[in-house]
């Protein structure tokens, strides 16, 4: 009997893990896979699967966007890894919508394989269109619900699990913003550390400087490190970090850090959330 393995990660904007939505979805998500696996086990395979749950901060395409691709474009679980995505805060039309409708659904497959069915919102796909091989629209409703994760798109793993892509539509590739906010806090991770996209070269000229930083009005001196431990205890540093990837030209793009060493700069900036700006105001 053949052997099927795949990891489906559920990554949504609901609250922290054990929150009833993730519990609401997670069962629906079920729902889809175990026919699968009872079909699959009629052809000679043995189909087995994990779901995964990965929480991000509520209404953030910012921080959506650069947890899905961290995950997805540095995963080398390829083919058999599936991102299911919902971080939906409908900024698209700041009017009053109809029927709940909101941002419409995508699929992506990536050059490594990982295929990610996400809302189209904000930046959510930006950073991992450069590695899309298919950016395509999903057939599927986008509004009559508030909980469309729930109640509409759960089928729509069904069907790529079942690699039935009669339910994908025109390429999406032009609705997916190009370029990402620049000095933009894109994450705090339980460190308190805050990733950010100031870019590498604008530091990297001035290691060993120290700069006056802005954050959510809060200002720190703040030095230029080779690393973000190349300061003492309890000073701040910005440093290239451990998170990023290489692009598909062969060159790097990784995320500098604002960091409090021994601390949190995420509590010394009053909590700032993805999405706020970080200035030099020297």
């Amino acid at each position: 009997m053949k052997l099927e393995q795949k990891l489906i990660r559920l990554m949504a904007d609901y609250g922290p893990v054990g929150d009833l939505a993730f519990g609401e979805v997670v069962d629906r998500l079920h729902h889809q896979i175990r026919p699968i696996k009872a079909e699959k086990f009629e052809q000679g395979i043995q189909f087995e699967y994990q779901l995964e749950i990965t929480p991000v901060r509520p209404l953030s395409s910012t921080e959506n966007a650069f947890v899905t691709a961290q995950l997805a474009v540095n995963s080398p679980i390829g083919e058999d890894y599936i991102i299911y995505n919902n971080v939906a805060p409908r900024k698209d039309d700041l009017t009053a919508r109809s029927k709940n409708a909101g941002e419409p659904f995508i699929y992506l497959r990536l050059k490594n394989g990982v295929q990610v069915i996400t809302v189209n919102s904000g930046y959510s796909a930006t950073f991992l269109k450069p590695f899309a091989d298919e950016i395509r629209v999903v057939k599927v409703d986008n509004d009559k619900t508030q909980f469309r994760s729930r109640d509409n798109y759960p089928k729509i793993l069904g069907a790529v699990l079942r690699e039935d892509w009669s339910i994908l539509g025109e390429d999406a590739s032009n609705d997916v913003p190009d370029d990402f906010p620049v000095n933009t806090i894109v994450y705090n991770d339980g460190y308190g550390n805050l990733k950010t996209t100031v870019r590498v070269e604008d530091i990297e000229k001035n290691k060993g400087d120290r700069r006056t930083v802005m954050v959510n009005g809060r200002i720190q001196y703040v030095t230029i490190g080779e690393g973000i431990f190349s300061v003492r205890d309890g000073e701040f540093c910005l440093a290239k970090g451990s998170s990023g990837w290489e692009m598909p030209d062969g060159s790097r793009f990784d995320f500098v850090e604002l960091i409090k060493r021994g601390g949190s700069a995420y509590a010394e900036f009053a909590k700032p959330p993805a999405g706020l700006k970080v200035e030099f105001p020297d």
